[in-house]
């Protein structure tokens, strides 16, 4: 009889609201857990990844490679080629007539926040570690203005989740977005679990978007890696948004090589130009008559002088 009401008042103490104290430590743990695995992420020097997207009952699958070399991150997707180096972002496509890569933009001004929303959504995805429902969407929901911790509630297998709410702007009393972010205490905080609920007005409409993430992982070199993603969007009412998304990752030992992070490797140098090229052929006939005709006028003109200065 002991022994239950012990694992009932464990049970209730795991789902007690936390403290500030610890809500601040768990934030401050998170925040550098996210810091230690984006740093390991970036040492892995290749991810590959099979995609599984399906909406309205339809299925798209595709391909995509991550490539990693001194801080740089390449992104090989179809025919595009996404790039992020420490001072620009750049990204490439192959031309079905050509066969070359023709440039589709490139920039050095905030590369990395241009990287992102350049490759779009998608791009949550390339990075399994941490970008999006890692660093990105870890960091970028506790720093959203109005962000409040609910509570804190620790669970099995080094697991803690922590609960959030935070008023949408612009929407009222009625719009708020609340969550639940799950992670792993002894895999550096890597994010498990993401539930979120998003309640929109407008006018008298309201709607209710759920999206919940989960992540598999496994240990590689002493270091947790992310084995597979799956992300379900749902609304009510439904929207052509609803969709699910499937992504399985593996990790070739054979990375890209260091040309492909730079620009000059995908874009074919400038021609040289043949300064001669426009240039008529030399005329030597015409010239020959030139000179000729110089050499009998200075003699015409030396016998001319010549006479003057004898009648003189």
């Amino acid at each position: 009889m002991k022994r239950h009401w012990f694992l009932l008042a464990l049970v209730f103490g795991c789902a007690q609201g936390a403290t500030a104290g610890e809500v601040e430590d768990l934030l401050t743990r998170v925040r550098a857990g996210q810091a230690e695995l984006r740093n390991w992420e970036l040492e892995i020097p290749a991810v590959q990844a099979e995609r599984e997207f399906t909406i309205r009952g339809k299925t798209d699958k595709s391909t995509f490679a991550t490539f990693h070399h001194e801080r740089s991150t390449l992104v090989a997707l179809g025919t595009r080629r996404y790039c992020l180096t420490p001072n620009e972002a750049f990204v490439v496509e192959k031309t079905p007539a050509s066969g070359q890569y023709a440039l589709v933009f490139q920039s050095a001004n905030k590369p990395e926040e241009l990287f992102h929303t350049t490759a779009g959504k998608s791009h949550l995805l390339f990075r399994p570690l941490t970008a999006a429902v890692q660093s990105s969407t870890v960091l970028g929901v506790l720093d959203r203005a109005g962000f409040k911790a609910e509570s804190v509630t620790r669970g099995e297998a080094g697991l803690v989740t922590l609960r959030y709410s935070r008023p949408l702007p612009g929407q009222g009393e009625g719009g708020v977005d609340r969550g639940a972010l799950t992670f792993s205490t002894d895999n550096h905080y890597l994010l498990t679990r993401f539930e979120y609920e998003l309640i929109t007005k407008a006018g008298d409409t309201s709607s209710l978007y759920r999206g919940v993430v989960t992540r598999k992982f496994t240990s590689r070199n002493g270091r947790p890696v992310v084995t597979e993603v799956s992300q379900v969007l749902s609304s009510t009412p439904a929207a052509t948004s609803d969709n699910t998304t499937k992504v399985r990752y593996t990790y070739p030992a054979q990375g890209a090589s260091p040309d492909e992070f730079r620009l000059e490797h995908y874009l074919p140098p400038p021609p040289v130009l043949d300064v001669y090229k426009d240039r008529p052929p030399f005329n030597w006939r015409l010239w020959g008559g030139i000179g000729v005709s110089c050499i009998a006028l200075s003699v015409l003109l030396t016998w001319w002088v010549r006479r003057k200065r004898s009648q003189a």
